[in-house]
């Protein structure tokens, strides 16, 4: 065990019992401000929803974790260190914020072991030195196919029920339409047709 797993370990035997039991999420250890989820066979669905504010580090070596939940670190305003190695990251679109927060922070070497271990177009690159546009390119086809497909039936949907809507309006014009001519009286007579012949041409 190196100074740091020393340090770690000597912070978690002399953290107070409080915090564990009231601000510590399950199954981790906290020792002031340092919260050790590491080697828990945490996963994404196991993972904790999320860390107390005051987190300065956080240890999640050694799990079963693919990606993170967008937003778990940023929520973290006070977060210098996350110790993330050991971990069979996917690297794909769900790791972009991930990536996103790699790139903010103001070193790269504690982060030099990030590897990807999938898929295998990309296994063994390092996260933080990927491109965007690499992960976004290594979704899977069929979330995209999904979310085009998502788009397309709300458009169609859109479109039927703006077709709809115009059909009714045709329809009630053309109501009010024959209504109107039912309802409109005879032509008067022409006038000639009705007029008295004059006395001059009575014969």
């Amino acid at each position: 065990m190196g100074p740091r797993g020393a340090l770690s370990l000597l912070l978690l035997l002399l953290a107070p019992p409080g915090r564990s039991a009231a601000g510590c999420p399950a199954p981790c250890r906290c020792a002031g401000t340092l919260v050790d989820c590491g080697r828990r066979g945490l996963t994404w669905a196991s993972l904790p929803a999320a860390f107390p504010p005051d987190t300065t580090e956080l240890v999640l070596t050694g799990n079963n974790l693919t990606a993170l939940p967008p937003g778990l670190l940023d929520a973290l305003p006070v977060l210098r260190a996350a110790h993330l190695g050991a971990n069979p990251w996917r690297c794909d679109c769900r790791l972009v914020p991930l990536r996103a927060w790699l790139a903010g922070r103001p070193e790269r070497e504690p982060y030099r072991d990030l590897r990807c271990a999938a898929p295998p177009a990309l296994r063994g690159r390092l996260l933080p030195y990927l491109a965007e546009d690499e992960l976004r390119a290594a979704c899977p086809p069929s979330a995209l196919c999904r979310a085009a497909l998502a788009a397309q039936l709300l458009l169609l949907g859109l479109g039927l029920l703006h077709a709809l809507l115009l059909a009714l309006l045709l329809c009630r014009l053309r109501g009010l339409r024959a209504r109107a001519t039912r309802r409109r009286p005879p032509s008067a007579p022409l006038a000639a047709e009705h007029a008295t012949p004059e006395p001059s041409d009575w014969r």
